[in-house]
């Protein structure tokens, strides 16, 4: 998950994983409602924000996300899947079935075909049928949802996240007013994103994102929320925005083995809390300085 460099945006992206991290631990409901809310939002959102629609034509910007997103998807799918069937844990026709199911490389391709997708409606030039095929995304989205279709490796969750990414691209006209933010708009955020999660739960992995527009609300809200304190933290507390970058800049990383290195602690260790995500600190920092060695290597950054 590359995005230009925006340090406030790498330091919302370091609080998310974080989150998301968090959120798949057996933490309080009403806790998980919340960040399940906008943690996989934002990051929908943050790649909108982030993507320059004009800058290259069609084919280049698949190239690009492919380059970007694909390339290291395969080699993380790989290592992961090695682990997964090594420990009986998934069978490898399922996964060339179905795909990733709950496991949080789902997200990966579904990123690259929603950019895609966007990128195909940002070449119109009509601005009402822009908004338009914008809505029909969302419209298709609800579709699938309401009749429970879920399509193979997670490809129901693309025209919601489709929509979200061209919602990040909309709101980057308003960032003045983001920059320019109050404590009193963060804590509306988090009041607004609160109430939502308190009575629906979003969980875009299996494009349960009904009643739409609430969750959606909550969504934004949420994303808009860790914005502006993610400006904060960048303009008032230097030591924790270096680290959050620093986090942020390896969501994709995190993504990948965070859950795989878990569920391996659990499986032969009994750890508490605190040791177990210690030492899957520790594996995230060794993994950061293999994929680095890697990439030099390579004389190109392929992970």
């Amino acid at each position: 998950m590359r995005f230009n460099n925006i340090v406030w945006l790498d330091i919302a992206k370091g609080i998310a994983i974080l989150l998301m991290v968090i959120g798949h631990t057996a933490i309080p409901t009403i806790l998980s409602n919340f960040i399940w809310a906008f943690h996989m939002p934002l990051f929908f959102i943050a790649s909108g924000w982030t993507s320059n629609w004009q800058k290259t034509d069609f084919k280049g910007f698949t190239k690009r996300k492919f380059r970007t997103l694909l390339v290291p998807f395969f080699v993380y799918s790989f290592v992961v899947l090695v682990i997964q069937i090594s420990e009986g844990w998934i069978n490898f026709n399922d996964w060339i079935t179905n795909g990733w199911g709950a496991y949080a490389l789902w997200f990966i391709p579904v990123l690259f075909f929603a950019s895609i997708l966007t990128k195909l409606i940002y070449g119109i030039k009509n601005r009402y049928l822009f908004i338009g095929c914008a809505f029909m995304y969302a419209l298709i989205s609800g579709f699938l949802s309401l009749y429970k279709i879920q399509l193979p490796w997670t490809l129901s969750t693309v025209p919601y996240a489709s929509a979200l990414i061209i919602v990040g691209s909309e709101l980057k006209r308003y960032s003045t007013w983001i920059e320019n933010s109050k404590l009193w708009y963060i804590l509306l955020l988090l009041l607004v994103t609160a109430g939502i999660s308190h009575f629906w739960r979003l969980d875009l992995c299996f494009n349960s994102i009904l009643p739409f527009l609430p969750l959606a609300v909550g969504a934004i809200a949420g994303t808009l929320m860790i914005f502006m304190i993610s400006l904060w933290i960048n303009k008032y507390f230097n030591y924790v925005s270096i680290i959050l970058q620093k986090v942020g800049k390896e969501t994709y990383l995190i993504v990948a083995f965070s859950q795989i290195i878990i569920m391996l602690i659990n499986e032969y260790f009994s750890l508490n809390a605190f040791l177990k995500y210690f030492f899957l600190l520790l594996f995230i920092v060794a993994l950061k300085y293999i994929k680095d060695g890697m990439n030099k290597l390579a004389k190109v950054n392929i992970l």
